[in-house]
C-alpha cells in the first residue's frame, strides 16, 4: 500500500547501485547477462520506507525458498529523506539485489526505472510494506509454469494489522480490496483482472516488451490528491489486449495496515483518490451526454444524491448506511475531479462508473 506521504522534489541523478561481494558478487554476473535462466525479477519502490516497514519486507525476502540464483530484487529509492538508502545498501550484501536511485518523485516513474533493467522471465510487482511467505516466489514460478496460457498472475494478499479492530463494525463495512489492496480468496484459477492488486502482481516480461509501462500520471505523486490504481491500469490494459489473468492463492504476502488507517474518516477520504483515478482506468464507463463544468449531467445528479444522503446521515450514530453515504460522497467528489483531469469534454463514452469494492 503506498504511503499517504508525498515525496518532495530533490535534485539527484539516477544512480544504479550494484551489490558488493557475497550474494551480490554472483548477482553482478547476472547483471552483465551471464545468467540466462533468471526466472523472476521482483521490483518495488520505496519513499522513506526505512521509517516504516522496509526492513521487515527485506527480511521476508531473505527467507525465500526459491534459490537465490533464480531471482533478483530491484529496489528503487524514490527520493527518500530518511535512512532508506543506507538500509537498502546493507541488504545488497545479503540478497540478490540491485538498488536504483530515482530522483523524480512518483511511484509509477520509479517502477518504470526498475522495469528498464529487469531481466527475469517473470516480473513481480510488490510494495515495501509487505511480508512474503517463504514459498512466495517458488509458488509464483510454479503457477506460471503450469499455466502458460495466462500472462498475468495475481497472488493472495492478507492483512497484516498493526492493531486488529476487535469488535469494531467498521471492519465489515470497509471495501478491503480498493482500500488496503487485500485479496484473500483461498482458491486458485482464472480471475477478473480488476481483482489483481499491486502488492502481489506478476506479468510475463515478454508481454511488457520495451513499451508497456506504468502510466506516470497515475499512482502516488507529490501534492495532495492523486489517482490510485497504477497497478490496475497496467493489468487492465494487458487484459484488453487479450492477456488472460490467473489467481495463484498459494503465492501469499501479508500487507501492512497501520492503526491510523483503520478509521471511518480515513477510509472515506481514501474513496476520493479511488474516484479520482476511475476516469483514467475505465474511460469507457464515463456517462455520455451534456456536460456542465466539464462533468456529465448524470454524474452531477448522482453526486447531488449522495451529498444529500451524507448530509442527512452525518449527524446520526454510526451505521453501515451512514458510512457508505459519506464514502460515496467522497468517491463522487474525486470522480468529478478525475473527469476534468483525465477525460475532458469530447473524450467520453460508456456506462456509469462503478466503484471497485472487495
Amino acid at each position: 500500500m503506498p504511503s499517504d506521504d508525498s515525496p518532495k522534489p530533490r535534485h539527484r541523478q539516477e544512480v544504479l547501485h550494484l551489490p558488493r561481494q557475497g550474494a551480490g558478487f554472483s548477482h553482478f554476473g547476472r547483471r552483465l547477462g551471464l545468467t540466462a535462466n533468471l526466472k523472476i525479477s521482483v521490483i518495488f519502490s520505496s519513499f522513506n520506507g526505512a521509517s516504516r516497514r522496509l526492513q521487515q519486507m527485506l527480511d521476508s525476502m531473505l527467507g525465500q525458498d526459491l534459490p537465490a540464483d533464480q531471482w533478483e530484487l530491484i529496489a528503487v529509492n524514490n527520493n527518500s529523506e530518511d535512512e532508506t538508502q543506507q538500509l537498502l545498501d546493507q541488504y545488497t550484501e545479503k540478497l540478490p539485489m540491485v538498488v536504483v536511485n530515482h530522483a523524480r518523485p512518483g511511484k509509477s516513474g520509479a517502477m518504470n526505472a526498475a522495469l528498464a533493467i529487469a531481466r527475469g522471465a517473470l516480473i513481480v510487482f510488490t510494495d515495501d510494506d509487505i511480508e512474503a511467505d517463504a514459498s512466495w516466489l517458488s509458488s509464483i514460478a510454479e503457477c506460471a509454469e503450469v499455466n502458460p496460457d495466462y500472462g498475468v498472475v495475481g497472488g493472495r494478499i492478507l492483512p497484516n494489522w498493526e492493531h486488529y479492530p476487535h469488535g469494531d463494525p467498521l471492519l465489515d463495512w470497509i471495501p478491503m480490496g480498493s482500500t488496503f489492496a487485500i485479496a484473500d480468496q483461498e482458491s486458485s484459477g482464472p480471475c477478473d483482472p480488476t481483482k489483481i492488486w499491486g502488492p502481489n502482481t506478476t506479468v510475463r516480461r515478454e508481454l511488457l516488451g520495451s513499451t508497456i509501462r506504468f502510466r506516470e500520471d497515475i499512482g502516488p505523486l507529490p501534492g495532495g490528491l492523486f489517482a490510485m490504481g497504477e497497478d490496475t491500469e497496467i493489468v487492465t490494459r494487458l487484459s484488453r489486449n487479450g492477456v488472460k489473468t490467473y489467481r495463484c492463492a498459494e503465492a501469499t504476502v501479508h500487507h501492512w495496515i497501520p492503526a491510523s488507517s483503520v478509521t471511518e474518516a480515513w477510509v472515506q477520504k481514501r474513496a476520493e483518490r479511488l474516484g479520482y483515478g476511475m476516469p483514467a482506468l475505465f474511460a469507457e464507463d464515463i456517462p455520455k451526454g451534456v456536460r456542465i463544468g466539464g462533468v456529465p449531467l448524470r454524474t452531477w445528479i448522482e453526486s447531488a444524491n449522495w451529498a444529500v444522503r451524507a448530509a442527512l446521515l452525518y449527524p446520526l450514530p454510526r451505521s453501515k448506511k451512514r458510512f457508505w453515504a459519506i464514502w460515496k460522497y467522497y468517491y463522487m467528489r474525486g470522480y468529478r475531479a478525475g473527469l476534468r483531469r483525465y477525460a475532458p469534454a469530447g473524450n467520453h463514452s460508456g456506462r456509469l462508473v462503478q466503484e471497485v469494492v472487495r
